[in-house]
């Protein structure tokens, strides 16, 4: 389950890197550079095809879970207009069911995105990428691990409030 995110395969799948020199993408078996003429070494051009798959395959992993943590959000407000649309069913039902209904609903939602979010950091955190995108994903998997707790934690609460409440009415 831990490998889910993953779309494209293993970072060392990647064959090219940038070139020192002019900064274009270029294969790692060319011995000098097809835009600039720069001599490749090949050793340093491995470990920069390596760092740059990484880099991609974490990107991509943290554009998964954006959109997954973005339709995870659409599922529970997409329920509530919904029953707002049809208050019968709220009725039918009992408002303190619809409510815990919700709360398990969302608590089971946002469950998986604090693990996949240590799951990206745990993998990719330490990629020493200097990349404006790469800087940018990082920041959105810690804020959508957060987010995630944070939703959890407080629909919790509700549900043992709504439980509470239920239990001893009055």
């Amino acid at each position: 389950m831990a490998d889910m995110l993953t779309i494209d395969g293993p970072p060392e799948a990647l064959d090219v890197f940038e070139c020192p020199k002019c900064g274009q993408t270029i294969d790692v078996s060319a011995d000098v550079c097809r835009f600039c003429g720069a001599k490749i070494d090949h050793e340093a051009a491995e470990k920069a095809a390596h760092l740059l798959a990484g880099v991609d395959q974490a990107c991509s992993d943290a554009s998964v879970l954006r959109y997954a943590a973005v339709t995870a959000f659409f599922l529970p407000v997409g329920l509530v207009v919904g029953l707002l649309r049809n208050p019968r069913f709220v009725q039918h039902v009992g408002f303190e069911n619809v409510v815990l209904g919700f709360c398990v609903l969302v608590i089971l939602v946002s469950s998986p995105f604090p693990i996949w979010s240590l799951r990206w950091w745990s993998k990719y955190a330490k990629l020493p990428a200097g990349d404006d995108e790469f800087q940018t994903d990082r920041k959105m998997v810690v804020a959508a691990g957060r987010i995630a707790v944070a939703s959890i934690a407080t629909f919790a609460l509700l549900l043992c409030l709504v439980l509470i409440l239920k239990a001893h009415p009055g």
